[in-house]
């Protein structure tokens, strides 16, 4: 019997195709069965025995509130708070800056599930930006997905973790070091336009689509990543080699092997 795969997404993006992802996943790997939710949060915390204002004062706990200071469990302050409850009650979700412990967030969303459905595999797909602390260098770090149960891909994370071609910060910091968001900056981002992925565009769903792939082959294989730079499990530090692996690429002929056999997957809804 094939093994359903969920995928959960929280309103990343308007060009998100979600049932394009479902798609496209059943054809690329045999024996599953993909299928499409909204929000990860909203699914399971309906019927918990959680509070959407308890959630809240946990999610708030896990901002990171300096990428080079070490994990600390910090109490947020009542506009934290606040904060986090708006999110979780809007159901357009739009790409923000904050960033979060990554593990911590992960085990978050495990307790939700809470092991039901144990067969299946989870996917959520969220526009929160995710790090995780790195013992060689001593700081965070922006991640684009994280493994384990469930997995996370980090939509946001696509756009911000993967670094941008070194000429683009060259040129920035001719320019002094133009702040995102202001006018010279947008210039700079108009010259260097196509070389890196930005929120909310047409490429993302085609990108999107590898990152899920790569969470099916770490459930399947316990690989998510192929040193393959034009496998779309490439795992990739900048952005060209992430747009090339995803745009360009396709599997390389061992995972396509390990990941589509001689089985076909079929899609499904829930």
């Amino acid at each position: 019997m094939p093994r359903p795969v969920w995928l959960y997404d929280e309103g990343t993006a308007p060009t998100l195709r979600g049932h394009e992802l479902a798609g496209d996943l059943a054809q690329a790997v045999a024996d599953i069965a993909p299928g499409w939710r909204g929000d990860f949060i909203t699914h399971w915390l309906a019927g918990g025995r959680e509070s959407g204002d308890d959630l809240a004062l946990r999610i708030a706990r896990l901002k990171v509130r300096d990428l080079s200071a070490p994990p600390a469990h910090v109490t947020p302050l009542a506009g934290e708070i606040a904060y986090e409850r708006r999110r979780l009650q809007n159901a357009n979700r739009g790409p923000f800056g904050v960033a979060y412990d990554g593990f911590r967030f992960q085990a978050l969303l495990a307790g939700l599930l809470a092991g039901r459905e144990r067969d299946a595999i989870h996917i959520a797909l969220t526009n929160r930006l995710l790090a995780t602390w790195d013992d060689d260098d001593l700081r965070y770090h922006l991640r684009t997905i994280i493994c384990g149960e469930p997995c996370i891909v980090s939509v946001s994370g696509l756009v911000e973790a993967p670094a941008k071609p070194r000429e683009f910060y060259a040129a920035r910091q001719a320019l002094g070091g133009v702040a995102p968001g202001s006018a010279d900056y947008e210039l700079l981002k108009q010259q260097f336009a196509g070389r890196f992925l930005e929120h909310d565009e047409p490429r993302l769903t085609e990108v999107v689509k590898g990152y899920v792939l790569q969470a099916v082959a770490y459930h399947l294989t316990g690989e998510p990543f192929c040193d393959d730079p034009r496998c779309r499990l490439y795992n990739a530090h900048w952005q060209e080699e992430m747009l090339a692996a995803q745009l360009g690429g396709q599997l390389c002929a061992r995972h396509q092997g390990l990941l589509r056999g001689d089985g076909a997957g079929r899609a499904t809804r829930g």
